[in-house]
């Protein structure tokens, strides 16, 4: 069973087994995650989850970041984890099959809080639930996204509960219970996109990894193989029977997928419009077109993307997953922020007659979610002139992000842009300071006492 496989990695593996490689991206990856998730709760996403949170109780062990209250650690990863992917500003992972940060650094940071964990422990338990994550991803996440499950709820809540799961200490018998009880909680549809509940199945999938770990802990049952039996998981989300979990499982433990693949994004959208927009602002910066003369505007994309997103936004959040939109703003403004995915900005007149003269052409193959993720997959943009002339520009993606990544410096920024909108000057300097050390840090209440400790108005 695979189950049996994955726990076994989960209680076997040792720090000192763990290339520091897969350290510094997991690092990378909470600093990231606690940037746009303290952006995210000035979000009115942020502000109803925190609301309902805090009116739900719990005992306070686990900060509610930006909020200024702490409760159960089930209810912050909740929250949590529902902030985090408010902006659709969080990192992606082809490999992981899903947006890892946002489905378990808000497991970690909870019951990391709760448990007065290690900066160490915590990077180690993210690793783990990545890990097996990413091993269960492998075969079921391209063909069920496919037919329209979001993986980030429904690949998400296993990651989540590995991830638990090595905090809590679980034993074979109890981790191989919990991600059967994970198994059932698996949810979130993509027809949802653009709206508030999209960024909601990363926070239940964090919540019902906390939840099924802590209940197995408790001595709570599921099968044994909810995960790739005959009417289990893998086959329930639509993945067939000739699933060898063997191939799956074989490099776990031995070959961490976390150390490659992992994306940040430049631009606060989703990643399905991230090379358009690449293309689109190098143009705008290289020829500066006049906006009035284009003709036309043709997005060289794959299936994937084309059939993903939203073609004719109006509102804010639809903006996020509009490569019209995306590709307009960037051409109009040459720049793309967190202020451009308001309703009013989405249905600026300028914007909407821009927008339908863009058309979609399939020019690329279809991009592969899951560890063997590899390859490139560009998406280009053209612009057709009145007076004939064109200008063309290609962007190479790798697992669905333009292959430059973002360097420490550009990361470090964004945390602070994104970290400002809460938290004072010297309370974001010293929260990077701790973000940047994170495996040196004793206690990660440290952390969690100033990322969670300002509330603004709103809840």
């Amino acid at each position: 069973m695979i189950t049996e496989k994955i726990a076994r990695f989960i209680t076997g593996i040792a720090p000192d087994k763990i290339p520091a490689e897969a350290f510094e991206v997991a690092r990378r990856q909470m600093m990231d995650f606690c940037g746009v998730a303290l952006a995210g709760s000035t979000q009115e996403a942020g502000n109803i989850i925190a609301g309902c949170v805090r009116e739900m109780g719990g005992l306070a062990q686990s900060g509610v970041i930006g909020k200024g209250f702490r409760t159960s650690p089930h209810l912050a990863a909740l929250a949590n984890g529902t902030m985090g992917h408010a902006l659709d500003y969080d990192d992606l992972s082809f490999t992981y099959g899903a947006h890892p940060s946002v489905t378990l650094v808000p497991v970690v940071l909870a019951l990391g809080e709760s448990l007065s964990a290690s900066g160490k422990e915590v990077l180690t338990a993210h690793i783990v639930g990545f890990e097996a994550g990413a091993c269960i991803s492998s075969p079921v996440a391209q063909s069920h996204y496919m037919q329209g499950w979001h993986s980030t709820g429904t690949v998400g809540v296993m990651g989540a509960t590995a991830a638990a799961a090595r905090l809590l200490k679980l034993n074979i018998q109890q981790i191989t219970m919990a991600l059967g009880i994970a198994a059932s909680m698996a949810s979130g549809v993509r027809q949802n996109f653009g709206t508030m509940t999209k960024p909601l199945h990363a926070g239940q999938a964090t919540a019902n990894g906390v939840l099924a770990a802590t209940l197995a802990l408790r001595g709570f049952t599921s099968q044994e193989n909810a995960v790739d039996g005959p009417q289990g998981y893998a086959k329930a989300l639509g993945c067939g029977d000739k699933i060898d979990w063997d191939i799956a499982a074989a490099g776990l433990g031995k070959t961490f997928i976390i150390a490659r693949g992992v994306g940040f994004k430049p631009y606060p959208s989703c990643g399905g419009t991230l090379g358009v927009m690449d293309a689109a602002l190098y143009l705008k910066k290289k020829y500066n077109p006049d906006i009035s003369m284009i003709k036309e505007i043709v997005l060289g994309v794959g299936p994937f993307e084309n059939g993903s997103l939203i073609h004719r936004p109006r509102k804010g959040l639809e903006g996020k997953f509009s490569m019209e939109y995306c590709t307009c703003r960037a051409l109009w403004d040459g720049r793309l922020t967190l202020g451009d995915f308001t309703d009013e900005r989405v249905n600026q007149t300028e914007i909407q007659k821009l927008i339908s003269r863009v058309k979609c052409e399939e020019r690329y193959p279809m991009a592969v979610m899951g560890a063997d993720s590899s390859g490139l997959n560009p998406q280009s943009v053209t612009l057709r002139m009145e007076d004939g002339q064109e200008y063309f520009r290609e962007t190479p993606l790798s697992g669905g992000l333009p292959v430059s990544p973002m360097t420490d410096g550009q990361l470090e920024t964004k945390y602070r842009d994104c970290a400002s909108l809460v938290l004072d000057e010297k309370k974001v300097e010293k929260s990077l300071s701790l973000l940047m050390k994170l495996d040196a840090l004793r206690d990660i209440r440290e952390l969690m006492k100033i990322i969670s400790g300002n509330a603004p108005t709103g809840v």
